[in-house]
């Protein structure tokens, strides 16, 4: 684990959240980016379904991970 090596940004069309701090890990089988429960925290990100249905917690409106 590297701390504090990265900063992250959240673009989400009409908002931007960010710079947060945060540590890397690399892993040598996972290929896809993966984030903590605390820099999702952090982003203000709430989860609502696990395929990608997502909002911010200030928020009402549901948003899509776009692929």
């Amino acid at each position: 684990m590297i701390p504090e090596a990265a900063e992250d940004t959240v673009e989400a069309g009409d908002r931007s959240i960010g710079p947060i701090k945060c540590d890397i890990m690399v892993s040598n089988v996972e290929y896809e980016v993966l984030i903590s429960d605390k820099l999702g925290g952090e982003l203000g990100i709430v989860i609502l379904d696990l395929r990608g249905k997502w909002r911010f917690i200030d928020e009402d409106k549901e948003r899509i991970t776009e692929k």
